[in-house]
């Protein structure tokens, strides 16, 4: 069981790609939980569900990616809200090797996944992990969103039983506000924080965690980290 952690989809990287292709084989399942947007992103169910389905935006670009390891269309499922019965929902975990969690709101992607009643199940796989933005904020058992453009403050949330001990901030730019909230969770909790740009990527392999550049440490357990 791995978590791969990422603030953008770029599993297509070649950068990337020697790096995951030992956890992503030609003949695994992989099942996207397509619960993480926000409330205004789409304009309808509709325009939701085509988004998510064979020609739509986000279906195409993350099966070419996944091709790149030979995982075929076939071989993906998708967990849409409205559409997924909590039964329906959770066969589909239980039947994967892969759960990805796709970015965008993490505090309504946990709600929904609570919603359909899919919390315990996605904890309880024994597979691999693999998310991005919110999809990698939502695997830790407790996380923090950063005062952002989405987010007008700092809170603490509620995320899944998969991941603790060290916290992650995605899409880092050294921002003010990326500081200040790293800052308050390090008093809070003394436990390293990693900082997570767009194009970095972290490796959770039982209890080794791998950082690829520039992913970097921000906080160790004494502190603020120095590299010599």
């Amino acid at each position: 069981m791995a978590h791969i952690l990422m603030s953008r989809g770029i599993l297509g990287d070649p950068s990337i790609i020697p790096h995951v292709s030992p956890y992503i084989k030609k003949d695994m399942k992989v099942c996207f939980i397509a619960l993480s947007y926000f409330n205004n992103q789409f304009k309808d169910q509709k325009t939701y569900e085509e988004f998510y389905s064979p020609g739509g935006e986000y279906y195409e670009k993350m099966v070419e990616q996944f091709s790149i390891y030979g995982i075929k269309p076939q071989q993906i499922s998708w967990i849409l809200n409205q559409k997924d019965s909590s039964d329906q929902a959770a066969k589909k975990i239980k039947e994967a090797d892969i759960l990805y969690f796709p970015g965008g709101a993490p505090d309504l992607f946990m709600g929904r996944i609570k919603a359909l009643g899919l919390k315990e199940v996605i904890e309880s796989h024994q597979g691999h992990f693999i998310g991005s933005s919110a999809g990698t904020m939502i695997q830790f058992k407790d996380y923090y969103i950063s005062k952002d453009v989405d987010y007008k403050r700092f809170t603490y949330e509620e995320g899944l039983d998969l991941l603790s001990g060290f916290f992650v901030e995605t899409h880092y730019r050294r921002r003010v506000q990326q500081k200040k909230g790293m800052r308050k969770v390090f008093r809070a909790y003394r436990e390293p924080i990693f900082g997570l740009p767009d194009d970095g990527l972290i490796i959770v392999d039982q209890d080794q965690i791998e950082l690829i550049h520039p992913a970097n440490i921000i906080y160790g357990n004494k502190g603020i980290y120095h590299r010599k």
